[in-house]
């Protein structure tokens, strides 16, 4: 074999490797998402991973649970929360969150408690005034050590879009 045949044939190898990979990589990514899941771009467990994401951080009061509705092909809890103080944003008055849970064993939030969200404001309007929850950790009313964690973290920089 010549030189140009060898260097040929090599390519081509190296080719069929590469689309190979790619369509084993793809194939790994599409089990990970079927109906109920969703990749973040982010970490949602954490208000440092979670806050650079959201347009507003506050703290708010749940002043009721509306109840469950399919948006967007999820099932979402949505709660009426009085905003008690902002920490990032221009968020006031009474909003209207909506909480889709990874996990279904998730306890939904409880009336009266206060909490801190990390939002984004929803597009259409599947929630009149509504505000999609960004954090996707455990759900606990505030604390003094949670309200310091993520006073710090909404003074991180937002992220790009």
């Amino acid at each position: 074999m010549n030189k140009k045949s060898i260097a040929f044939a090599g390519g081509a190898f190296m080719a069929g490797a590469l689309a190979l990979s790619g369509w084993l990589g793809w194939q790994h990514l599409e089990e990970q998402v079927s109906p109920g899941h969703v990749l973040r771009g982010y970490d949602a467990t954490s208000p440092a991973g979670t806050a650079p994401h959201a347009e507003d951080v506050f703290t708010g009061r749940v002043a009721e649970f509306e109840g469950r509705r399919d948006i967007e092909h999820w099932t979402t809890d949505v709660y009426r929360v009085d905003v008690v103080s902002v920490l990032r944003g221009e968020v006031h008055g009474t909003v209207r969150v909506t909480y889709a849970p990874d996990d279904e064993t998730a306890k939904r939030l409880t009336d009266g408690a206060t909490y801190v969200f990390a939002t984004q404001p929803r597009q259409g309007r599947a929630v009149e005034g509504g505000h999609s929850l960004l954090f996707h950790g455990e759900m606990k009313p505030v604390d003094e050590a949670q309200l310091t964690a993520w006073k710090e973290a909404a003074r991180l920089p937002a992220a790009p879009e």
